[in-house]
């Protein structure tokens, strides 16, 4: 994922968060929030991803999109 060095030079951003969701998979919205969610190039290296997408369930309101990407690369330092 990105860190916090990274996502602060983003202009293009108005807030951010930095979780690592390995130590804690609950995302610190409440329910119903988002429109959309998406998880690039990220689902191989969570530790629980079925909470994560519980999470996501629990924070996209009804109707809402997830889109996941995945890679056929692996990064052995990340794994």
């Amino acid at each position: 994922g990105m860190n916090k060095k990274e996502l602060a030079r983003n202009p293009a951003l108005t807030e951010y968060v930095v979780k690592d969701l390995n130590d804690n998979p609950t995302l610190p919205w409440p329910d119903k929030t988002f429109d959309a969610v998406v998880c690039v190039v990220s689902v191989d290296y969570l530790t629980h991803p079925l909470e994560v997408f519980k999470e996501i369930s629990r924070v996209l309101r009804p109707g809402g999109l997830c889109a996941i990407s995945f890679s056929n690369r692996v990064f052995a330092t990340k794994a």
